[in-house]
């Protein structure tokens, strides 16, 4: 029963995505993300208190998977600059579900709550690794949470208003990797502990 029940909530969270995505949250309502599953308004609320409460977990779930799979791309490399081109391309490619989020969010009661207690703890997660790679000697000793910043404004250089105002839905793959490579060329520059990390090629 307990499988079931989690199955039907994982449901519920997908067909939300959706409709949010589809019509915005605001003209999403919980009678249609009712009529979406098969089932009542009733149900919805047996797993979710409010429309709010499902945006939160939508939201959650959605920046927590993606932050797991970019851990997992940048570990994936044990060169250092493959795994940064690697993770800048998959945060990259990944831009027009972040940019949804954000628009969805932006003016929305829970916009401080969902940066202080999802967005930034993920981005916690890349400042810790890089953390553990200045006490590895792989990175030159800086402010973590600074380097993690500065490696994510590399990344975005002129893509993040080309989603942001929707001027570019799918970013060409080419362009993501000539802004990936470039970011990760010039974040070693500035914090490669050894010159020759930044050296290695593709």
């Amino acid at each position: 029963m307990r499988v079931r029940n989690e199955e039907k909530r994982q449901q519920i969270i997908r067909i939300a995505a959706e409709l949010f995505d589809e019509l915005g949250y605001e003209r999403t309502s919980m009678s249609t993300i009712a009529a979406r599953v098969g089932g009542s308004k009733a149900t919805l609320y047996g797993y979710f208190r409010s429309k709010e409460d499902l945006l939160r977990t939508v939201l959650d779930q959605d920046v927590n998977e993606a932050a797991d799979k970019l851990m997992h791309e940048f570990l994936a490399e044990k060169d250092l600059r493959r795994g940064l081109v690697r993770l800048g391309i998959s945060y990259l490619s990944r831009q027009p579900a972040r940019m949804a989020n954000i628009r969805t969010v932006a003016n929305q009661p829970i916009a401080q709550e969902f940066y202080d207690n999802v967005l930034r703890p993920a981005w916690q997660r890349l400042a810790e690794r890089f953390a553990a790679m200045m006490q590895e000697g792989r990175l030159k000793f800086a402010d973590p949470w600074i380097t993690a910043m500065h490696w994510k404004g590399l990344n975005e250089w002129d893509m993040l208003e080309k989603h942001l105002l929707s001027a570019s839905a799918n970013a060409d793959p080419n362009d993501v990797v000539t802004a990936a490579t470039a970011a990760a060329d010039a974040f070693l520059q500035v914090y490669a502990a050894r010159p020759e990390l930044g050296e290695t090629s593709l």
